[in-house]
C-alpha cells in the first residue's frame, strides 16, 4: 500500500436528478464519491471504468438507467488524423494571429464552399479569363492554312476559315488579293515542322506527352536508376504541430499567443497572480454562454468546480517536465487571458476537464482549437513518457447531437459499460444508433478487475487503514454495509478497491 493514499467517501443514493442534455427533470442516474485526496494512477483507475471528476466529486453515471448515457472516449493522440474541418479551425486562429482580420475565412468558405488553400486555386476568375483567352488564340480564322483542291472539291468551305473568290469554280484558285494575303501570312507565320494538314507528316504532339513517352521508356530500360534519380513526389501534408505553430514563423503578426499552463492544486505563482483575470473570463462565459446569474458563478462557485483538485502533485522520473496533477492551460492573447483549459495530466493521459472563453473570442471557435491544442500537449508529452499518449475528452453521448462532435477525433475509442475494454468508435456507433444502452465488447469477454474478494478491499475505520474482514470483525457482525461496500469495490475496480481507502464510520 502506498504511504500517502487516495481517501474516498462512497454515497449510495442513487436518485434521478436533471439531466442537462435532453432537460428532463428526474432522469439522470448516476453514482458519486467524495475524493478527499486521490493519487493520479488511482484516479487514470477509474476514468477507465467510467468516472468522472468535478472538483472534488467522482461520479459514475448509471448507464444502463439514465436518459442520455455517457460512455467514456479517449483519442489515440500519437496517431491523431487532422480532418478537413479541423484544419480549417487552425486555419481559421492564425489568420487572425497573422493578419489581425477576423472574418476572412468564413468569408471565402461561403463564397467558395472550401478553403482556397485546399481547392488549389487562389482566384477562379485568372483561370477562366486564361481559358477565354487560349480559346481566342486557337480559333481557325487565327492562322491561315493552304488547302488542296481536292480535299476542298464538293464540299462548303466556311468563311471564316479561308477568305476565297465567290466567282471562282470548284477547282480555281482564290482570287490574287486573297492568294498575296495568304502568302504573306505563311511567310510571318510559318508552320512548324511536323504540322499542319499534310497527312503525310506526324501529327503534332504536345511536349508533355514526348516527355512523358521518353521517361516510360527510360523506366522500362532501366527503372532502378530511373526511381533513383526522379522519385516520385508526394505532398505531405502539414502536421498538427506545424499547423499550429505557422504563427511563430511571421516575423511582425498581427497578434501574438501564448499557452501558460499552471499548476492549480496546489496553486502556483502564476496561477495566483492570474487568479482574478481568470475568474473574470470564468464569469463572462458563464452567463453569456450558459445564462448563470452572476451568484452562481462567484469565486467560491469558481473554486469548487474548476479549482479544487483531490489529485496529489507527483513528479517521477520518467515523467513529464511539470509532473502530474490539475493544471490551468491559460490561452493568453497580446497579455491577456482570453480561454482557459482545466486539465489533469495523469500517467496515460491528459484528461480535459473544461473550457472557458472570453465570448468576445467566439469567432474563433476555440472549443476546437483548444482541443487540438491538448492533442498536441499529448504528443509533446509522450516524447517523455511513451505511456502517457491519450487524450480523454470527458463523456461521448450518441443521444446528444451537440456531444457527437467528440467522435470525429480520429482515432477514438470508446469504454465499454461493462467489460471496460476500449473499442473503435466506428464499432460502436452502429450499436447506439439502435439502442442508447450498449455493451461494445464481445460476449465472450468479460471485465477482468471485478473484485471476488469483498474482504480484501481497505477501508479506513476510526482513522487506520485495515481490510475489510478486520473492519468486519470489529464491528462484530452489527455492520450492514457489505452490499454497499461490495457495489463500490465493483464499480471501481479490484485494483482501486485494494488500494484507495474507503471511509468508514
Amino acid at each position: 500500500m502506498e504511504s500517502d493514499p487516495s481517501i474516498v467517501e462512497y454515497f449510495a443514493e442513487h436518485e434521478g436528478y436533471r439531466c442537462g442534455y435532453c432537460k428532463s427533470k428526474d432522469t439522470n442516474f448516476s453514482h458519486g464519491m467524495w475524493a478527499h485526496a486521490m493519487t493520479v494512477q488511482d484516479y487514470q483507475d477509474l476514468i477507465d471504468r467510467g468516472w468522472r471528476r468535478s472538483g472534488k466529486y467522482v461520479y459514475k453515471p448509471t448507464l444502463n438507467r439514465t436518459c442520455c448515457p455517457m460512455y467514456t472516449i479517449r483519442c489515440d493522440a500519437v496517431e491523431f488524423k487532422l480532418s478537413k474541418s479541423q484544419k480549417k479551425a487552425i486555419k481559421r486562429v492564425n489568420r487572425f494571429l497573422i493578419t489581425g482580420k477576423r472574418d476572412q475565412g468564413e468569408e471565402e468558405e461561403v463564397e467558395s464552399g472550401q478553403d482556397v488553400e485546399a481547392s488549389g486555386m487562389s482566384g477562379q476568375g485568372d483561370v477562366k479569363n486564361m481559358e477565354t483567352m487560349m480559346a481566342d488564340r486557337m480559333k481557325p480564322s487565327s492562322v491561315e492554312l493552304p488547302i488542296k483542291t481536292e480535299s476542298s472539291k464538293g464540299k462548303q468551305l466556311p468563311s471564316q476559315e479561308v477568305k476565297c473568290n465567290p466567282d471562282a469554280e470548284d477547282g480555281d484558285k482564290p482570287s490574287a488579293s486573297t492568294s498575296s494575303n495568304q502568302q504573306t501570312t505563311i511567310k510571318k507565320q510559318p508552320p512548324k515542322p511536323g504540322s499542319g494538314a499534310d497527312p503525310n507528316k506526324p501529327v503534332c504532339r504536345k511536349a508533355k506527352e514526348i516527355r512523358a513517352e521518353k521517361r516510360q521508356q527510360k523506366m522500362a530500360a532501366n527503372p532502378k536508376r530511373e526511381n533513383k534519380q526522379n522519385p516520385p513526389q508526394k505532398n505531405t501534408p502539414k502536421s498538427l504541430e506545424e499547423l499550429l505553430s505557422e504563427p511563430e514563423n511571421v516575423s511582425q503578426p498581427a497578434h501574438k499567443l501564448e499557452i501558460r499552463l499552471c499548476r492549480s492544486s496546489p496553486q502556483s505563482e502564476d496561477f495566483r497572480l492570474s487568479f482574478q483575470e481568470s475568474h473574470s473570463v470564468f464569469s463572462r462565459y458563464q452567463m453569456a454562454i450558459h445564462g448563470d446569474k452572476p451568484n452562481e458563478c462567484d469565486k467560491s462557485s469558481f473554486d469548487g468546480f474548476l479549482v479544487d483538485s483531490p489529485l496529489k502533485e507527483l513528479h517521477k522520473e520518467g515523467g513529464p517536465p511539470m509532473g502530474y496533477g490539475s493544471f490551468h492551460q491559460q490561452y493568453i492573447l497580446d497579455g491577456h487571458i482570453i480561454a482557459v483549459g482545466v486539465i489533469d495530466i495523469l500517467p496515460s493521459c491528459v484528461s480535459s476537464v473544461y473550457l472557458y472563453y472570453d465570448p468576445a473570442y467566439s469567432f474563433l471557435t476555440l472549443g476546437v482549437y483548444s482541443a487540438l491544442r491538448e492533442l498536441a500537449f499529448v504528443r509533446e508529452l509522450s516524447r517523455y513518457s511513451p505511456s502517457l499518449c491519450y487524450y480523454y475528452m470527458g463523456f461521448y453521448i450518441q443521444s446528444c447531437p451537440k456531444m457527437r462532435y467528440k467522435g470525429q477525433y480520429s482515432p477514438s475509442f470508446l469504454a465499454c459499460p461493462e467489460t471496460y475494454k476500449w473499442i473503435p468508435i466506428e464499432k460502436c456507433v452502429p450499436k447506439l444508433d439502435k439502442n442508447k444502452y450498449c455493451r461494445f465488447a464481445d460476449d465472450d469477454q468479460e471485465d477482468t478487475d471485478k473484485v471476488e474478494d469483498i474482504n480484501q478491499v481497505l477501508v479506513l475505520f476510526k482513522r487506520t487503514a485495515m481490510p475489510y474482514a478486520i473492519y468486519s470483525a470489529m464491528k462484530k457482525g452489527k455492520n450492514s454495509d457489505q452490499a454497499e461496500v461490495l457495489e463500490y469495490a465493483n464499480f471501481a475496480g479490484r485494483t482501486c478497491a485494494e488500494r484507495m481507502l474507503l471511509v468508514r464510520k
